[in-house]
């Protein structure tokens, strides 16, 4: 009997076999924004990208820091697509934790 894969390895393999998530945000005025965002992940439980403070997500990021997530192949036939949704707080990182995340980043 084959052991069927559960949630969390099918979404690890969604996410190691990506580069862009999908990030949404909340303007000052309730208005959604969502961003594909290059990514780098650390133990699954960290998402890492870069962008410059005066972009709108960044912008909605230092007001509210609330942030849902979406990891997706694009390219798979309709009907079978699996994707990976999750939410979390993000912050701008500074020093040592900004060191730690750019190593993380893939950039090739």
């Amino acid at each position: 009997m084959s052991r069927q894969p559960e949630l969390k390895d099918i979404a690890r393999v969604i996410i190691d076999a990506n580069l862009y998530m999908t990030l949404g945000t909340v303007g000052d005025d309730g208005s959604p924004w969502v961003t594909p965002v290059y990514y780098s992940v650390g133990e699954y439980t960290a998402f890492y990208w870069v962008s410059s403070p005066e972009t709108t997500h960044s912008r909605n990021i230092a007001a509210r820091p609330d942030v849902s997530i979406v990891i997706f192949n694009s390219q798979t036939p309709i009907g079978t697509a699996q994707a990976v949704y999750m939410s979390g707080v993000a912050e701008m990182l500074t020093g040592v934790d900004r060191d730690r995340g750019i190593s993380l980043l893939s950039w090739s």
